[in-house]
């Protein structure tokens, strides 16, 4: 009898190897990067799916509870990894992203394809699903990134949600504050959203007032990311440029438009407004270190205005920022026709701020309110050294 063993209708030979999947994104011109999106938790998993109505293709919902995930209509791949959520338990939320941390990578690599460069990770703090798996969420993305050869400081980005201490309980600001402290060890750059600022700012019906919200959040992403693969004669603003600030930490953006172009001072005036007043974590932006702008100017004004019609503005961002940092920026005149031209303002100027410390005024807020459900901590400090 020969020793070897037969293995003849026991292993059936795959003869064809599998496809490579390609998946192309819904834009008229491709951006810089291709972007993986997943959302984590109910909140994650509605700004991913806002990045997806933009027009990315690449995106995974990753939730506890079913409800959550049938409540989202879009053809958006989906993966329940238990059926009941996590109860605002981040120990249990952990716990079941770390049983299918096998499922969740994998679903990462089979719905971005094969060619994505950067993964986008996006979380609600304060329940169970997102305090407590969003942070392991995130080292899967980094081990994906640094196996394929990139750098997570600049190829992996989280976005998060900070509760609103006047809404929210203390369990929650606590959740979210020891999820915070967590990521922010990570070295990935991150975009930090206050749910307080928001409330304030917000002025649309009940219905929508989120969508909108997680709309602008995308889009003030997309924007870069589409304007750094875009080439322009009066300075363009490129790949590297955005990757030079996304590895400098902690991430603001802004963006508004200019309806009649009065004077030079026009763009310099409201950019100040708009960096005190919006949607992100109260952070001290005297201490960034790089910042990114955009100023897309409409045809009909760029016949009229030079270029130290726009100096302004930039030389307030470099005010703004510390001594000697960096200030990237990109100016472009859209081929517009007349009527495109007639309907939209003049100027449209987007900002990214990049560096700055931790947003310590509104973390203090939810540390007061987080007292309440744990004093185990005498001070900020102590507490985010914890996490």
């Amino acid at each position: 009898m020969s020793e070897d063993f037969d293995f003849s209708g026991f292993v059936q030979e795959d003869t064809e190897s599998s496809p490579v999947r390609t998946i192309t994104d819904n834009f008229a011109a491709d951006p810089a990067f291709k972007l993986g999106i997943i959302g984590v938790g109910q909140c994650g998993n509605n700004i991913a799916q806002a990045f997806h109505r933009l027009g990315y293709r690449r995106v995974l919902l990753v939730n506890t509870a079913q409800t959550d995930l049938d409540a989202i209509a879009d053809q958006i791949a989906k993966l329940p990894i238990d059926k009941q959520g996590a109860g605002k338990d981040p120990a249990l939320g952990k716990a079941k992203v770390e049983a299918k941390s096998t499922q969740i990578r994998n679903g990462m690599l089979r719905e971005f394809g094969e060619d994505f460069e950067k993964i986008v990770v996006c979380i609600g703090l304060g329940g169970g699903t997102g305090s407590g798996g969003g942070p392991e969420v995130i080292k899967l993305a980094k081990g994906i990134i640094t196996d394929r050869g990139g750098d997570p400081a600049t190829d992996v980005l989280v976005i998060v949600t900070l509760p609103n201490p006047n809404l929210d309980g203390p369990r929650q600001c606590f959740n979210a504050l020891v999820s915070y402290g967590q990521m922010s060890h990570m070295g990935v750059p991150m975009v930090i959203i206050d749910n307080t600022q928001v409330s304030k700012l917000r002025k649309s019906k009940l219905a929508d007032s989120w969508s909108k919200v997680n709309d602008w959040i995308a889009r003030a992403v997309h924007a870069f990311n589409a304007y750094a693969n875009r080439p322009s004669d009066l300075g363009a603003f490129d790949g590297n440029d955005l990757n030079d600030i996304l590895r400098r930490g902690h991430l603001l953006f802004s963006a508004f438009h200019i309806e009649g172009f009065k004077d030079k001072y026009a763009a310099s005036d409201v950019l100040a407004s708009h960096l005190a007043n919006n949607l992100f974590a109260k952070c001290n932006i005297s201490t960034a270190v790089a910042a990114g702008c955009l100023l897309i100017v409409n045809p009909k004004l760029g016949q009229e205005i030079n270029m130290e019609d726009i100096e302004p503005a930039l030389q307030e961002l470099n005010k703004i920022m510390k001594p000697n940092s960096t200030l990237h920026r990109g100016i472009y005149i859209p081929n517009w026709s007349q009527a495109d031209q007639a309907k939209h303002p003049d100027l449209f100027c987007y900002v990214i701020l990049s560096g700055m410390e931790h947003p310590t005024a509104t973390l203090k807020d939810l540390f007061e309110k987080a007292r309440n459900y744990n004093q185990s901590y005498g001070s900020l400090g102590a507490f985010l050294a914890n996490g």
